[in-house]
């Protein structure tokens, strides 16, 4: 995913909601901006939105897995206005039929996500509340965020060993440099 330069406006906006009190995201930026999630992450500052690299489809099982490894995700899903959040530790699946089937017994997660239609994946160091918070984005390929993975938290904190394998995983995915 290439990153797109933000015009001096866009870019004021987007410094104004990085420093905003109220719950900030890529869904508020983007309508704030006028354009798709998708669009919004590409202006977001490489220090705050790197993407994956290579074919986002094509490495979604990999990247799905290894987020599976961390100790604790919240699970995001926006649909329709309403706010779907799931808290646990992430179930692997496997490719079949055209969907990530993801049906192991007992996961905090199943179900069957469309993973040939993922354009871009983000990992999201973005500001919530003046808060911390890392998040992993999925984007469909209408530029919409179709869910997100967020960092687990104990005591409000960020969990330290899943921040530490947030880092890793975007360190290991993304090869886009931090400052363009």
């Amino acid at each position: 995913m290439d990153r797109t330069a933000p015009t001096a406006e866009e870019a004021r906006i987007i410094d104004e909601l990085m420093h905003a009190s109220r719950p900030i995201t890529i869904g508020s930026v983007a309508k704030a901006l006028g354009t798709t999630d998708l669009e919004a992450a590409a202006k977001l500052p490489a220090h705050v939105c790197r993407f994956a690299s290579g074919n986002a489809s094509e490495r979604f099982a990999e990247i799905w897995e290894a987020l599976c490894a961390w100790e604790k995700t919240t699970l995001f899903i926006e649909h329709a206005g309403s706010v779907f959040e799931i808290s646990g530790r992430l179930s692997a699946g496997k490719i079949g039929w055209g969907y990530y089937n993801i049906l192991s017994r007992g996961a905090a997660v199943g179900g069957h996500l469309n993973y040939a239609d993922i354009e871009a994946v983000a990992f999201l160091s973005m500001p919530f509340m003046g808060r911390e918070s890392l998040s992993v984005q999925f984007f469909n390929r209408a530029g919409e965020a179709v869910f997100a993975v967020y960092a687990g938290r104990e005591a409000g904190k960020i969990i330290p060993a899943v921040k530490r394998a947030f880092e890793a995983d975007r360190s290991r995915f993304c090869t886009d440099g931090e400052a363009r």
